[in-house]
């Protein structure tokens, strides 16, 4: 399972952590490099393809592999393309090549949320959420950290065309993962999307955990700019983001699972919102007593410590809701409700950020998550499914 998380999260950690402090090192202004963000709109539509590929399979590989071999090829060609263009002068080219990657790692999360949903029961499920974390770790560090770090000291294109490599080799372990039991025979018989008109708890959950998501997007897209911007090396800033990241999935996460395990997954939303509006205020009014440099760095261990602890109540919440048989279109929903209101947050991020500063970039978030928190706490007990209560 954390193997499948990383897999996918190469790609990603290369566009929303990788390519942004190339941009930004290079002279890109705030505003572009927020606008590059914009990359990640495929997931904001890939609930519009999730019904194939939670239906269709591709191969005697079975349902769930078989889509998941597929991204793994069309990600490395992507990655392959990637290299042989400049960042410097292919703002454009590298934009749209970052726009199919994005599409591609969307596809695969579809299969993999698929895969972790069906092959998991509900006890299980925090866990699972977990070792998602932990993939998503290894996928950061790997195309974050160690992509700038190699970037520094063979270039731009070697350093492509190596993860292009080590994303090939990853999909070899596609064949050493059983397929979900119950799918293996499942039929090819149209699914509709209901999502659109009858299933109430997917669109109100869309709409309480829009502001926390945009909020936390929004100082996510900036944390490392800041850095850039401080004169911190781009290697240095991959790493920060690495170690950052490591902990809060090896410390965090765990801790936020341990907690989930205990609760009803509403009331696990509704304390994970409250815990990060009051992190991300109290870090907000220290910001002001703090030398920049280190409050800077610390600002990115809270972030990723904020998306850790989302990333699992969120998720754990998410597969609460899914329902049988629709688990990858379901959740997919889900996570593009999610990626949408995280895109309008990038989107604006660069904007903010230069004309009031980074610092309105931490206050955002709490005051996100805060409302986030009151609307779960109105709404999210009545939307649990009978299965689940």
């Amino acid at each position: 399972m954390v193997a499948l998380a990383s897999q996918q999260y190469l790609a990603i950690a290369l566009i929303y952590s990788a390519i942004p402090v190339i941009l930004r090192a290079n002279g890109a202004s705030l505003q572009l490099v927020g606008l590059y963000s914009t990359a990640f709109f495929a997931f904001t539509i890939s609930f519009l393809w999730a019904p194939i590929v939670d239906r269709w399979s591709l191969n005697r590989l079975g349902l769930r592999r078989s889509w998941i071999l597929l991204t793994q090829v069309a990600a490395t060609t992507a990655l392959t393309v990637m290299a042989f263009l400049n960042p410097k002068t292919d703002f454009v080219q590298v934009f749209l090549v970052s726009l199919a990657l994005a599409s591609v790692a969307a596809t695969q999360r579809i299969a993999t949320l698929g895969y972790i949903t069906e092959a998991l029961d509900s006890a299980e499920r925090p866990f699972g959420a977990t070792l998602l974390g932990w993939g998503r770790v290894i996928g950061h560090v790997i195309g974050g950290a160690i992509f700038l770090q190699l970037i520094e000291i063979i270039g731009w294109r070697p350093a492509l065309l190596g993860l292009a490599l080590l994303v090939a080799v990853f999909a070899v372990w596609v064949f050493a993962i059983p397929e979900p039991l119950p799918f293996k025979a499942q039929s090819r018989s149209p699914q509709r999307l209901s999502i659109f008109r009858r299933n109430t708890g997917l669109w109100t959950t869309a709409a309480l955990i829009a502001p926390g998501v945009a909020g936390i997007a929004l100082a996510f897209a900036m944390v490392q700019l800041r850095l850039v911007d401080l004169g911190f090396a781009t290697a240095d800033i991959g790493w920060i983001g690495a170690i950052a990241n490591v902990l809060t999935y090896t410390i965090i996460a765990p801790l936020t699972t341990v907690i989930l395990a205990r609760v009803a997954p509403h009331r696990g939303l509704i304390w994970g919102c409250a815990i990060l509006a009051i992190g991300f205020g109290a870090f907000a009014i220290m910001d002001r007593y703090v030398n920049v440099r280190v409050s800077a760095v610390a600002s990115v261990g809270i972030v990723f410590s904020a998306l850790a602890v989302q990333h699992v109540t969120f998720t754990n919440w998410f597969l609460a809701l899914a329902r049988p048989g629709k688990a990858g279109t379901d959740v997919t929903f889900l996570t593009s409700a999610m990626s949408a209101f995280a895109l309008a947050g990038f989107a604006v991020s660069g904007f903010i950020a230069a004309r009031f500063g980074y610092r309105v970039t931490l206050i955002l978030p709490s005051l996100g998550y805060a409302l986030s928190g009151l609307i779960a706490a109105g709404f999210a007990a009545n939307l649990m499914p009978p299965r689940v209560a």
